[in-house]
């Protein structure tokens, strides 16, 4: 029996079974991590395309 002005949960654990962080935070394998390849061409191409440096 609760205290009076006490919150009970209503809310089973069955209810979130498969939702992730609810038994805990969500852990995940470690990744490699993936270096942006350089630009593919040359930085004047571009500039020439959109009218010019900075």
């Amino acid at each position: 029996m609760p205290c009076a002005g006490a919150v009970a949960n209503g809310l089973s654990s069955a209810h979130l079974a498969g939702v992730v962080g609810a038994a805990g935070p969500a852990r995940s394998a470690p990744t490699d991590i993936v270096v942006a390849p350089a630009l593919l061409r040359p930085l004047a191409e571009f500039e020439a395309l959109v009218g010019g440096g900075w």
